[in-house]
């Protein structure tokens, strides 16, 4: 068999399978969605986002590990592709959280 062709069948097939977290980037997110907050409830929020981004970041690092077990198994990836819309929107709206404490100068001096 052809070697390229084997690493064009292997690039495809891994192209189906789940991203870790760390590598999916996160979504554009404008500060303005945050406008007219306080500095407690965006310290309020970005807790709760910052949490938010590690379950759904351990779900989809669970996404990518098993589709890179089924490719070993199977040849194929089995999980969808995981949260990573998830991910990435949780990542973008803890830096524009970030981004708005940083604008209402909510930091200690």
């Amino acid at each position: 068999m052809n070697h390229k062709y084997i690493i064009l069948v292997t690039m495809i097939i891994l192209s189906g399978c789940a991203k870790h977290a760390i590598d999916i980037s996160p979504a554009a997110i404008s500060t303005s969605r945050y406008s007219g907050w306080n500095c407690n409830k965006l310290s309020k929020e970005l807790s709760f986002v910052e949490g938010a981004v590690t379950r759904v970041s351990a779900e989809q690092d669970e996404a990518a590990d098993h589709d890179a077990l089924m490719v070993v198994l199977i040849g194929v990836p089995t999980s969808g592709g995981g949260v990573k819309g998830q991910v990435a929107d949780l990542k973008g709206q803890a830096i524009a959280l970030h981004g708005a404490q940083m604008e209402m100068d909510c930091f200690d001096h």
